[in-house]
């Protein structure tokens, strides 16, 4: 935690700034947070965009070898098969590592979207804050007190966004589910202003994609 508070401190020092303008701006906490959400989403869009190209690229390119390789497969077996799955990687230039870059998009916003989680979570800008329906921003939402909404919120954006944005691959958008659930286990019991934080750097993805879609 230390090394990442060494390294994230100048993000995290900028997000207060900008927060504080925002609260000062609008007196609300939970608009301002949002606001802040839209305002590195913005910032970071550029590297978005190259991200969400190199993410189409890989993802057109896996899915024409694992064409190439499953046609194989009923064919050659053991190391006939081995060789020319490694020729069809070396026609066009695939290695399976390059499966990471899938996710390149969600890498660019990581240091950010860590510098939330130390923003929000290291002192006192959330505690005894309202928004909305939520009377505790440094809590879970708990509605009814039965059920975190703002997670299940993030996990149908993310979830919408994967089906635009891999709308021609479903092995794609089936490692985003999962990566979606994972996510939504994580974050489930965690403070509502920092899943406010990433309910809005999701809307802004899910506004990319949708744009990049049409």
């Amino acid at each position: 935690m230390y090394i990442l508070e060494t390294v994230l401190g100048p993000i995290v020092w900028v997000m207060e700034l900008v927060l504080e303008f925002y609260v000062h701006l609008f007196s609300s906490i939970g608009v301002s947070i949002l606001l802040l959400s839209f305002t590195f989403a913005l910032v970071l869009r550029p590297l978005q965009a190259v991200a969400h190209r190199t993410e189409q690229r890989i993802s057109e390119k896996m899915k024409t070898v694992g064409t190439e390789v499953g046609a194989l497969k009923g064919k050659l077996k053991g190391e006939e098969l081995f060789l020319a799955t490694e020729q069809i990687y070396e026609r066009h230039g695939y290695h399976p590592i390059q499966s990471v870059g899938v996710g390149a998009s969600f890498f660019v916003m990581l240091p950010v979207l860590v510098s939330a989680i130390l923003l929000f979570t290291g002192g006192e800008i959330l505690t005894d804050k309202s928004f909305l329906f939520i009377d505790d921003l440094s809590k879970p939402d708990a509605l009814w007190g039965l059920i975190n909404v703002l997670p299940l919120l993030m996990f149908a954006i993310t979830l919408i966004d994967a089906k635009l944005r891999f709308k021609n691959d479903r092995k794609s958008q089936h490692r985003f589910f999962f990566i979606s659930v994972v996510l939504l286990v994580i974050v489930y019991n965690l403070a509502a202003g920092l899943v406010l934080y990433w309910i809005g750097s999701n809307i802004m993805s899910l506004m990319t994609s949708r744009s990049q879609s049409q």
